[in-house]
């Protein structure tokens, strides 16, 4: 029902508007780098240089059988070119792939520096003797035929290197080191990625006990095929160690820490009496630096638990204090009123931790997710991480984990993108930090004013993008973590407020807050998928920002403005289940009479996806795409040109050009199967492109202006492809997703009244409001000078 404004809450049940429609064709045939021929004469000196390393790698630096690194083109950079012919016919193990700076081959521009990948591949000498053999295979049946067109996609063959980096500590010294082994190279197959075994495990530790370090065997996680191994190594013994054959990547383990500032004045103070959270509010969990939950703020809405054994320092303690009370309130710094608490908090003390070697980074991962699993949230906030960017080409422990977490377990968490925003970008030192890269989660990066500003920017020292494969859209959105000039109010449990700090850390909270409020107003109507989607579509983007400075635009501070329309706008909300090769079809409603004014369309999707820690290139195992077609009578009509057999495209209106479209059909063009789609203004076929902008990205939104005439019955197509192991597959689990779109007109058309009044829209209902009570108010001292260093929260 329409308020006294005209508009009213978002609309539900758009699912209710579309169904399965038919998947149209496409492509056209593939441009090939080089022959046969032609690889052979890259490819043939590299193996055989190849087969010399294995002669001379000392067993105790391998296995039966060793793993090498197989670059591609760029040109086969999309999973379709999967080279499974050629991996069945030699039976040859995939153990993975990664990121790699690789070269792209086209006619019209010759080789360009490009994103490729590697594969990597379980050989012994005899296999790579039959991969010589079939450049000499000119018969055989059709599998081996394949398999010798598929070899033609490398263009380079190597005994792989791991990843590795030396720690920053002297001579002599014990420092801690995360490796990661391969799965195991002999019993590994292509149908199953087996973890390493004991012969593998058993070589590791001895070398790495043989040059004086320590593996932490108790602590080792096996993911996707992967085994994550803590252990402590003299810090110039990593090139020794680096040498072991199984081994994917080494690095030293990143330090975690939270904020050590402190000003001694406060100014302000939350003197309100405090109700409880409402029943209906949700559970969050916090893993921080412990809270006091007696002290008035907190004692009716937390409970903490202490999972270290340690008191907690008073430094951790406030930045526990801050990111709890943000969570509850809100931004209570500049003297607004907030709602009644929006969550009821359980805060678990993670620091100090009970060791401080290799073991510690582990041991909290693992707190954390005992913890999750034993209690099954759906919210989780992590305002500390470990302190290292996103790597494109390597997998990391907590992400792998994580992101399980909220795949299997239907769990949102909300993460700090990090404080690194100035660092090294040539090096990759300034993207958002671990476990912000998740792409089942949210990552907060930091705004420089607060939502009530209507000027901002992101924070210079706020983490940025690219994100992961998956996500590269990072962070997910901003909120106001302060600045060196402009300090993050910090509110403690006694309710005094110190402006003392800025960071990431504060931001993420402010999220989680507004994540607990739609929580609780969405009620039943409540996942992961349509939190995310609502958080990233209520965001307000700014024109001038790097997408990868500030993510999909500032937050707003209270959930009851996302949800709510004004009289020349509606927003829908379609929740929906899609299948592997589905393509389905949501219309969009619009009024009866558009008008010619001009009309803006924003849709958002987000899913969860399962991930593949294995595959760094390909980590997200599923994709969806949406597609824009925004006039139900304009087809697309397609022919090659005769004279130079290029393919030809016209666009005509089914109604306005029957006359012209006869002609065309009795000339042999061919009309589209759907209306023509509305390409994005970055939208490109190739693929490098496409992974960029969004293809196999779990949370994305795009965005049109259109003018009435141009909109007749507009839909959105969603189609979802699948992979495993690198490769599309067929037989995967249906994926549960979250499209959110607004329709707002420029010229005063009353679109919430007109729609809520059509009765081709009468499926769609208003979310109804739930009733929270209680509000709490911050008195500010504004006259306070507050001056301390700055911190080193994440």
């Amino acid at each position: 029902m329409t308020d006294s404004t005209g508009g009213g809450r978002v609309l539900m049940n758009g699912e209710l508007l579309g169904g399965p429609i038919v998947r149209s064709s496409g492509g056209g045939p593939k441009t090939h780098p080089r022959t046969s021929a032609e690889a052979r004469e890259i490819l043939t000196p590299q193996i055989q240089q190849v087969r010399g390393a294995i002669a001379a790698l000392p067993e105790t630096l391998r296995t039966g059988k060793v793993v090498i690194e197989a670059d591609v083109w760029a040109n086969y950079l999309a999973n379709s070119y999967y080279p499974s012919r050629l991996l069945t016919a030699l039976r040859i193990a995939p153990l993975g792939s990664k990121m790699i700076t690789g070269v792209s081959s086209l006619p019209s521009t010759g080789d360009t520096e490009a994103p490729s990948k590697s594969y990597l591949l379980a050989v012994d000498d005899a296999d790579l003797a039959a991969i010589e053999g079939l450049f000499a295979d000119t018969g055989g049946d059709k599998t081996r035929q394949g398999a010798v067109d598929e070899l033609r996609q490398f263009n380079a063959i190597r005994l792989a290197a791991p990843r590795s980096a030396p720690a920053d500590q002297e001579s002599g010294d014990l420092s801690p080191f995360e490796a990661v082994l391969h799965p195991d190279p002999v019993a590994t197959s292509a149908r199953a990625r087996i973890p390493a075994g004991a012969d593998v495990l058993t070589k590791f530790t001895a070398l790495v006990q043989s040059v004086g370090g320590v593996v932490h065997e108790e602590f080792n996680e096996r993911i996707d095929g992967l085994t994550f191994v803590a252990l402590d190594l003299p810090a110039e013994q990593v090139d020794a160690v680096a040498a072991f054959n199984p081994l994917r990547s080494i690095t030293p383990s990143p330090a975690i820490v939270l904020a050590a500032t402190d000003a001694s004045d406060v100014s302000g103070v939350v003197d309100e009496a405090v109700a409880p959270a409402s029943p209906s509010a949700p559970e969050v969990l916090v893993f921080d630096g412990g809270i006091d939950a007696s002290e008035r703020l907190f004692a009716a809405s937390t409970t903490a638990i202490n999972l270290t054994g340690r008191t907690a320092s008073t430094d951790s303690q406030r930045h526990g204090s801050a990111v709890t009370a943000a969570i509850l309130y809100g931004d209570l710094a500049d003297g607004r009123t907030a709602a009644a608490p929006a969550a009821h908090v359980t805060h678990f003390q993670i620091l100090p931790t009970p060791d401080r070697d290799a073991q510690e980074y582990a041991w909290i991962l693992r707190q954390i997710r005992e913890e999750v699993l034993a209690r099954k949230p759906e919210i989780v906030n992590l305002s500390l991480g470990p302190k290292v960017a996103t790597e494109d080409g390597e997998p990391h422990r907590w992400t792998a984990v994580l992101d399980k977490l909220a795949h299997e377990h239907g769990i949102l968490f909300v993460s700090a993108a990090g404080n690194n925003g100035e660092r090294d970008q040539r090096a990759g030192f300034h993207r958002v930090q671990v476990p912000g890269d998740m792409v089942n989660g949210l990552c907060v990066g930091a705004a420089d004013a607060p939502a009530t500003d209507d000027t901002w920017a992101a924070a210079a020292y706020s983490g940025r993008g690219p994100g992961r494969a998956g996500a590269r859209v990072q962070p997910s959105v901003l909120a106001f973590g302060g600045t060196k000039d402009r300090k993050f109010g910090r509110v403690r449990g006694d309710g005094s407020i110190v402006h003392d700090d800025f960071g990431t850390s504060y931001a993420a909270p402010l999220v989680t807050h507004v994540v607990a409020q739609l929580r609780t107003q969405l009620a039943a109507a409540s996942d992961a998928p349509t939190l995310r989607a609502l958080i990233a579509h209520g965001a307000d983007p700014i024109g001038d920002e790097d997408i990868h400075r500030a993510g999909h635009g500032r937050l707003t501070s209270d959930a009851a403005e996302i949800l709510q329309c004004g009289p020349g706008e509606a927003m829908v909300i379609y929740q929906g289940l899609i299948a592997r090769d589905e393509v389905l079809g949501f219309l969009i409603p619009v009024p009866a009479n558009l008008g010619s004014g001009k009309y803006d369309v924003k849709w958002t999707l987000a899913f969860a996806t399962a991930t593949d820690s294995a595959e760094a290139g390909e980590y997200t195992n599923a994709g969806l795409e949406a597609t824009f077609r925004p006039h139900s009578e304009r087809f697309d009509f397609r022919r090659k040109d005769p004279t130079t057999r290029k393919q030809v495209t016209k666009t005509r209106n089914l109604q306005h050009d029957a006359d012209e479209i006869q002609q065309l059909l009795a000339a042999g063009w061919r009309p589209s199967v759907h209306p023509s789609p509305r390409p994005l203004k970055t939208e490109t076929a190739d693929e490098k492109t496409r992974r960029e902008q969004g293809k196999w990205e779990s949370l994305w939104c795009a965005s049109d202006t259109l003018k009435g005439t141009s909109l007749n019955e507009p839909r959105i197509d969603i189609s979802h492809v699948s992979r495993e192991g690198g490769r599309i597959t067929a037989d995967t689990e249906d994926i549960e997703f979250t499209l959110v779109v607004t329709i707002g007109s420029r010229s005063g058309v009353p679109v919430y009244a007109e729609i809520e009044n059509d009765a081709r829209w009468s499926v769609l209902t208003e979310l109804p409001v739930v009733s929270v009570k209680q509000s709490v108010t911050a008195n500010i001292d504004v006259t306070t000078d507050v001056e301390a260093e700055i911190g080193g929260a994440p």
